[in-house]
């Protein structure tokens, strides 16, 4: 190509950055890069549709500013003149800028992806969620497996999704996925707490809850499943307006409308669970001081915290002291060795889950384009760490270990309130076990009586 026929491309930048990378074309596809300009310019006399128009047009700029880039590189190949290789030079100069101004526009993350993060936290969640995978075959605790194997199975493939586009982050379709199985995780992840949080009632009694057991996966998980049908139908609206190049705000707002319903719910769960460890630890206090006054008896803060985290200090108290209030039938799993980190770990995940809601909430008020959506780092912090957190704990913390398998306290078990009552068939009434298994010890004792008796006078 001949100096004469080089043209300056028309696009110049109006802000000039601090540094620049100039990029390079090879000359050899420069034909592949006329025939896509005229493939699009022939798929754009026939559109309607503005959005596919806006991407064609997109195209057709891409080439040309690639197109000038090999054109201009023969150029300084082969002139002589310094004004003419200068000219070449300063087309290079802004179709490099216009290509890095089109990849940041095009990019949908507006960062670039790092690896070493995204492939740890894909690590984790993979390590999570083929134990619980492999728990659903030798465990029976099946409603939490359930929820966590589609909990962390999601993170998983959020995480695998994100590497994808490490490589590719203009693509839409990893991008999506990302942020759909990202976005409803954790309300599958709260689906197996919400059980487990039952079954924390049954063990110690329910006397202690405000609800009835099942009551806490019924209000909360339909709560969650509203939320979520919220969010995708928002999501799908802004998803929709974004490609055809509309405002996405209506989408953006009904995801904010669902994901604060999540955090409301979820608030209100986090008032009921410390409402029921305040009432395990601290529901007997009056009777606990009139006999030996105790001082993790009294009411605080500070005792709370002890006895939900279970201090080295406390194990004494709970064993000796307040062991005797709770239902007699499941004492045999309280006195589990892990059982007593079980009120803390449930505590301690529901209070990540909750952080990483409020995260996702002023993520999505400040829009697409809002500060913690523009940055990686804050979505690792404040959603991944908080997510794989809770997923690791229930390795050693999952139910096999902590209740055991001897007494499955099953949906059936809860519902049919078999944890403390019992049907007595030669009378026909439904009387509370504990009663009944004093009544039963009793007659053991008489029997014996009569029986020795009857051995001494032989």
């Amino acid at each position: 190509m001949s100096s004469s026929s080089f043209s300056l491309t028309p696009w110049t930048p109006s802000t000039l950055p601090t540094k620049t990378v100039f990029s390079t074309v090879n000359p050899t596809q420069t034909s592949g890069l006329d025939s896509l300009i005229s493939n699009a310019i022939v798929s754009a006399a026939t559109e309607t549709f503005v959005g596919n128009l806006i991407s064609l047009q997109q195209v057709v700029q891409g080439a040309q500013a690639s197109m000038s880039i090999a054109s201009a590189a023969q150029v300084t190949a082969t002139a002589t003149d310094q004004t003419v290789i200068e000219a070449a030079n300063q087309v290079i100069f802004n179709s490099s800028l216009y290509l890095q101004y089109k990849y940041n526009e095009d990019n949908i993350y507006k960062y670039d992806l790092i690896w070493a993060p995204n492939i740890i936290y894909t690590i984790l969640f993979g390590v999570a969620f083929f134990f619980m995978v492999g728990m659903l075959w030798k465990s029976r605790y099946h409603w939490f497996n359930i929820c966590f194997v589609c909990g962390i199975g999601l993170e998983f493939c959020g995480f695998v999704m994100r590497l994808v586009s490490v490589t590719d982050p203009i693509s839409d379709k990893p991008y999506i996925g990302q942020m759909v199985t990202l976005t409803i995780a954790p309300a599958f992840i709260m689906g197996g707490i919400y059980f487990l949080f039952a079954q924390l009632v049954v063990i110690h009694g329910r006397q202690y809850s405000i609800l009835k057991p099942m009551w806490y996966s019924y209000i909360f998980i339909a709560s969650d499943i509203l939320s979520l049908l919220i969010q995708a139908a928002g999501g799908g609206a802004a998803s929709a307006a974004s490609t055809a190049h509309k405002d996405p705000q209506t989408g953006v707002d009904m995801m904010i409308a669902g994901i604060c319903f999540q955090v409301f719910s979820m608030t209100v769960f986090v008032y009921f669970l410390i409402q029921l460890l305040y009432r395990l630890y601290f529901k007997h206090s009056k009777e606990l001081n009139s006999e030996n006054g105790h001082p993790l008896s009294k009411p605080s803060i500070s005792n709370f915290i002890k006895l939900c985290l279970n201090f080295p200090s406390t194990r004494e108290y709970r064993m000796t002291k307040l062991e005797g209030f709770y239902n007699p039938k499941y004492s045999k799993i309280r006195f589990r060795k892990l059982y007593a980190w079980y009120p803390g770990v449930l505590s301690v995940s529901v209070v990540l889950i909750y952080i990483r809601c409020i995260y996702r909430v002023v993520e999505l008020v400040q829009g697409f384009r809002g500060w913690l959506i523009t940055r990686e780092w804050p979505l690792m912090v404040l959603d991944a760490s908080m997510m794989v957190t809770v997923a690791l704990l229930f390795i050693p913390f999952h139910p096999v270990f902590v209740l055991g398998t001897e007494e499955i306290i099953r949906v059936s078990t809860i519902k049919q309130n078999a944890d403390e009552l019992v049907h007595n068939p030669s009378e026909g009434e439904v009387e509370d076990e504990y009663s009944m298994e004093n009544r039963s010890t009793g007659e053991e004792e008489k029997s014996e009586d009569k029986n020795n008796t009857k051995l001494f006078q032989v």
